[in-house]
């Protein structure tokens, strides 16, 4: 029963495997070897970008914050959402790399920005000519967002042209967002100067991938990596890693299997009278339940997180409380099933 993130699962075997096969011998570093090669060749034919640069990475935050300081003059505005992860869960990294950029959080309906707000907001900043203003940058948008939804290829193209400004993609969980999506990954990407490609939460140890799109980003962005310590000595074990889980798509087939997982508990939760809090778009689902169900399913060792200023399991029990279930590739039917038999018991 445990549901608290999706990077809490190990690694697939498979992954493990191309690690023990990358350890043997000797490589050059920092890139230079025929696994970081094969790597780039491979990603630049999935997406259909003959001029991408690839680049081994071990912290999906590090890679957005030298990814979007590499887009960004210290005097520039970064506009994202207002739960987006570079603004709520990395403790400034992507001004601080930027030297002083200022991330600029927008509200929405749901956890994707408006497209609409987002062109009047850039209008408004883009109009102010004075030297005391910070004028428009860039865009950042997660997909999945930070609450499980999904941005199609068509709504990234709106907020692209609504913007008019570069745009970069937070992929933590872009395998998620490609299995539910149906989408091609050129689909999907044609609007990006950069993307954080994340594998280390659909099955792999350590392992993210710096992709640049615009080649005129390519050496600000080696600087930013080389000053923030993400230029990898031994980047083979990184890119080996990444290679097994595209292999035969097992990056596909791993996302699918934890979507399907999340939608087989949301459909659980909400016979048992749960509440869905935003749409199930992936493989992260936020829902209602009372406190009383939710004290009885940790009492049975459920692990999970409660959402909100409310997580206290004390008081009222028919007091309505939220909650994130992350399903990830790891996670059985059997899991799902002993979650929901701890909740209806």
């Amino acid at each position: 029963m445990f549901f608290a993130s999706d990077n809490t699962s190990g690694v697939h075997p498979k992954i493990m495997e191309a690690l023990v096969e990358a350890n043997s011998g000797f490589a050059p570093a920092y890139g230079n070897d025929h696994y970081t090669g094969a790597l780039q060749e491979r990603l630049r034919d999935m997406f259909d970008a003959p001029d991408a640069r690839v680049y081994p990475m071990t912290s999906g935050t590090g890679a957005n914050a030298a990814l979007l300081a590499a887009m960004t003059p210290p005097w520039g505005v970064i506009y994202c959402h207002e739960t987006a992860h570079i603004e709520v869960d990395e403790r400034g990294a992507a001004t601080f790399y930027a030297g002083g950029a200022k991330l600029k959080a927008l509200p929405s309906h749901d956890s994707r920005i408006d497209a609409d707000l987002l062109r009047t907001k850039v209008i408004e900043d883009r109009g102010n000519t004075d030297v005391h203003s910070m004028p428009p940058a860039a865009v950042s948008l997660a997909n999945l967002t930070e609450f499980g939804e999904l941005y199609t290829p068509a709504q990234i193209a709106e907020i692209a042209t609504a913007s008019a400004l570069p745009v970069h993609f937070d992929g933590a969980r872009f395998a998620n967002a490609m299995a539910t999506s149906g989408a091609t990954p050129w689909e999907m990407t044609r609007e990006l100067s950069t993307l954080s490609l994340g594998a280390t939460k659909t099955g792999a140890m350590a392992a993210e991938a710096a992709v640049v799109f615009d080649p005129q980003l390519v050496q600000s962005f080696e600087s930013q990596r080389m000053r923030g310590g993400h230029n990898i000595s031994k980047a083979r074990f990184v890119s080996a890693q990444i290679l097994a889980w595209l292999e035969d798509d097992l990056w596909l087939e791993l996302a699918s299997h934890a979507n399907a997982m999340a939608t087989r508990l949301s459909k659980g939760i909400t016979d048992l009278g749960g509440q869905l809090n935003y749409s199930v778009d992936g493989n992260i689902i936020f829902a209602t339940l009372p406190r009383a169900k939710h004290a009885q399913a940790k009492a049975k060792g459920a692990v999970y997180h409660i959402w909100g200023a409310d997580t206290a399991l004390i008081g009222d029990p028919d007091t309505p409380q939220m909650a994130r279930f992350v399903a990830s590739w790891s996670t059985t039917p059997a899991h799902v099933d002993a979650l929901l038999a701890a909740f209806a018991d």
